[in-house]
């Protein structure tokens, strides 16, 4: 839009912007240098048309002109612009501002609804790329000035004036009601992308000095917004627009500037006040997700009388986890398989199917699902060949026939579903005791990794369920149903995109709400993963940030590798409720051998921004009557003797002399498993006698976490039997200190968030929840 007349938006918001004029272009040069003679010098003139987005990219700035100088440079600038494909539709004569600290600030439409940001700006916005993103809504303006990187720069570094800290937070404040405002002035559209940068804040005010705003159709926000996902339907919308009129052909933007909405943007898809966006009609209802994880009758296609397939697998893995009856492979002659009763088409099942595991070519699904109609409630497509493989037809083939088939669809490309209580399975050798993570993966080869690495440092699994390309069932509605399932205590994702975004962040904040924390490892976070976008703030509010924003208005944890991962849901599992603040201290007790490795645990709990405070003198003065200290620090960390020669209580002496004087919430302890073996030959022994011990220090109602650097070391049948005790008496075990000081770092955000209030659910958007309201639909079960 042109930026006179997003600038009138903002002045009618209260935000300052510099007093200005716009000229068309047919009104020529001169008409320009004539408004400038009303304006304070230094003045700067810009050139705005369709394609002069980044204008100091085309010539279309110019600054400390004098006013008898502006129409020579509105007929050069004219120029300049032609010689770059573009053309001038008009000039903005302003009054230049004085110089201050140039920001960025912007909103955008992002995958979990809107985002503010805010960030050092200028020309160098995206090279300096030093900005904060919170979801819209979750943080006021103040929040942002004081998160922002950079944000020394406001308040007088280096001997430099302090900006109005207050004005600029209003400034951002102000533009929570620019969505309405560009709805009201643009009938028809929303808002898509805007950015003021820069905004020059000083220490007598913050002034928009550039502006721009893209705008998105109304029927485009209809289908990505109010259109139901998977799960039932949406809310309808309600649209009220304002009369149409024409802007003035010289806009004067100044404080107070009321500005009409332009025709030339009515809608294309012909509303009227009142008019409702109906639902789409092929969405499905609210589903109970219980029997997914629990079936009382499973049937596997695919698998063969003359060969192993995926569907032998599957059939064997079921049979491994105790599940003999209701139990059926769907093959169109054979009576048995594998010793499993073979029948020829789902509906031959006696009482119908709850869960069918689709093992056959990609092309034959679509068959399978139509032959379920009536007859099965889940069916998991483990099959590839689909999106995936550059076939969306055949994809959206399928999903057609689940939809008329009325069958939940998860997958396809997927691998199926783990859930100890319920008999679920997809692996031989699976553990059988049930536990209390839930876990939604895009991936089903990173499922069964999940599976199995994290049952051996302890995990235990309520459920865990793959969705591949995730045409039907996605991952928002299954972490509503950990959400709300009391088995179920923390939550994992791994996820490759954000697909059905604004649903998963309702999902999470439910979730948390529900005191229940969320840990997310997610796939391609990288700049290069950024979207490609005509404003700077679409450019640095990429993926990586918008899921920052989202774990800071959730406490949710995004992690970056599988052992991150799992070492967080370690420690969450052991202490997923967030602790009171006063229950312990804000610091972090790190015990263990001395050497280099104290140091490198101070940095590794540096890196993960926790606080390694020291050790108070009266704690100290025990461990030194204890005979600690010689030749080793007290300081914190606490360095101390271990080995197959100091006995089993090393870590009890410690702990038991330091934490009656001392507040701590997290004890981290790290053992050199290599010395165990190259200083004795006593095997594991003495390693399990230490690992039997530490199980009960939490008696002292601190979090405790292991690190058995080196366990590489350990003969494999060792590390084995240590991992194994380790589980068994619920210690937290890591592999290095990073992935301790992660996990450790992780429940302090959540809580901190808790003492904070922050898991309170929000509304993102008044505008959607007046949508909300206003629509006559709605179905069973739907909750606001």
């Amino acid at each position: 839009m042109p930026e006179h007349e997003v600038k009138a938006l903002l002045a009618r918001l209260g935000i300052a912007v510099p007093r200005g004029a716009a000229v068309p272009v047919e009104e020529g040069p001169q008409a320009v240098a004539e408004a400038a003679a009303g304006l304070r010098e230094p003045l700067v003139l810009k050139a705005y048309g369709s394609g002069l987005v980044h204008k100091s990219d085309v010539g279309a700035v110019q600054l400390g002109l004098a006013a008898s100088e502006a129409a020579g440079a509105a007929r050069a600038m004219a120029a300049r612009v032609r010689t770059h494909g573009a053309a001038a539709a008009g000039w903005l004569i302003e009054e230049q501002q004085a110089s201050g600290v140039e920001l960025i600030v912007g909103r955008t439409r992002g995958p979990f609804g809107d985002a503010m940001l805010l960030g050092l700006g200028g020309t160098l916005a995206e090279t300096l790329d030093q900005a904060v993103v919170r979801l819209a809504g979750t943080a006021s303006g103040a929040e942002l000035v004081d998160a922002m990187p950079g944000a020394e720069a406001l308040r007088g570094a280096r001997g430099a004036e302090p900006v109005d800290l207050d004005a600029l937070a209003g400034l951002v404040d102000a533009l929570d009601a620019l969505p309405r405002a560009v709805a009201s002035a643009y009938p028809g559209h929303a808002l898509d992308e805007f950015e003021c940068n820069p905004v020059i804040a000083t220490k007598d005010g913050a002034v928009a000095v550039d502006a721009r705003l893209i705008l998105r159709r109304a029927e485009d926000l209809a289908a990505a917004d109010f259109a139901p996902d998977a799960a039932g339907a949406g809310p309808g919308c309600t649209a009220e627009f304002l009369p149409h009129a024409d802007f003035a052909p010289r806009t004067e933007l100044a404080a107070g500037t009321e500005l009409a909405p332009r025709t030339g943007l009515a809608p294309r898809i012909g509303l009227v006040p009142g008019a409702e966006l109906a639902p789409r009609t092929e969405s499905a209802p609210r589903t109970d997700f219980a029997p997914l994880f629990a079936p009382r009758t499973v049937a596997v296609a695919g698998a063969s009388t003359t060969k192993t397939t995926f569907g032998n697998r599957f059939l064997a893995a079921y049979r491994s986890f105790g599940r003999t009856e209701g139990l059926y492979a769907i093959h169109p002659s054979a009576r048995e398989i594998d010793g499993v009763p073979a029948v020829p088409s789902p509906a031959d099942v006696p009482g119908g199917i709850d869960y069918l595991l689709v093992a056959v070519p990609a092309a034959a699904t679509p068959a399978l699902l139509t032959a379920a109609a009536g007859h099965v409630r889940f069916a998991h497509v483990v099959s590839g060949g689909f999106r995936e493989a550059g076939d969306a037809a055949l994809e959206a083939e399928l999903l057609a026939a689940a939809r008329r088939a009325g069958v939940r669809l998860l997958g396809p490309n997927c691998l199926g579903v783990y859930a100890p209580a319920g008999r679920q399975t997809f692996q031989l050798g699976a553990e059988r005791e049930a536990g209390t993570i839930g876990v939604v993966s895009q991936s089903g080869g990173l499922a069964g990794d999940i599976v199995a690495a994290g049952t051996r440092r302890g995990l235990r699994f309520s459920g865990l369920v793959t969705i591949g390309n995730a045409a039907d069932v996605g991952a928002a509605e299954l972490v509503e149903h950990f959400a709300d399932d009391p088995g179920t205590r923390v939550i994992g994702m791994y996820l490759e995109g954000t697909g059905g975004g604004e649903r998963l962040a309702r999902a999470v904040r439910r979730a948390a709400h529900r005191g229940k924390p969320v840990v997310a490892l997610v796939g391609g976070l990288s700049r290069q993963g950024a979207r490609a976008a005509a404003s700077h703030t679409g450019a640095l509010a990429g993926d990586e940030r918008m899921w920052g924003a989202l774990a800071t208005a959730s406490g949710m944890t995004v992690v970056r590798t599988l052992e991150d991962f799992l070492a967080v849901l370690a420690l969450l599992q052991r202490h997923p409720a967030p602790a009171s603040p006063s229950d312990a201290g804000p610091g972090v007790l790190v015990v263990g051998p001395g050497g280099g490795a104290s140091v490198l645990a101070t940095d590794a709990c540096d890196r993960a921004g926790l606080e390694v405070g020291p050790l108070p003198a009266p704690a100290a003065a025990v461990l030194r009557g204890r005979g600690y200290g010689a030749g080793t620090s007290l300081a914190n960390p606490v360095e101390i003797p271990l080995g197959p020669a100091t006995g089993p209580d090393a870590f009890a002496r410690v702990l038991d002399a330091v934490l009656p004087d001392a507040a701590y919430g997290d004890v981290l302890m790290h053992v050199n498993v290599q010395s165990y073996y190259g200083y004795a030959d006593t095997g594991a022994v003495p390693l399990l006698a230490l690992v039997a011990d530490i199980g009960g220090l939490d008696r002292h109602g601190v979090r405790l976490s292991l690190v058995l650097r080196n366990l590489d070391c350990a003969p494999a049948a060792d590390a084995e039997a240590v991992l194994a005790a380790c589980a068994g008496s619920g210690i937290p075990v890591f592999r290095d200190l990073d992935q301790a000081a992660t996990a450790i770092a992780a429940v302090r955000r959540l809580q901190s968030s808790a003492a904070r209030g922050e898991f309170a659910e929000r509304l993102p958007d008044v505008a959607h929840v007046t949508q909300f309201l206003s629509s006559a639909g709605g179905h069973p079960g739907e909750e606001l």
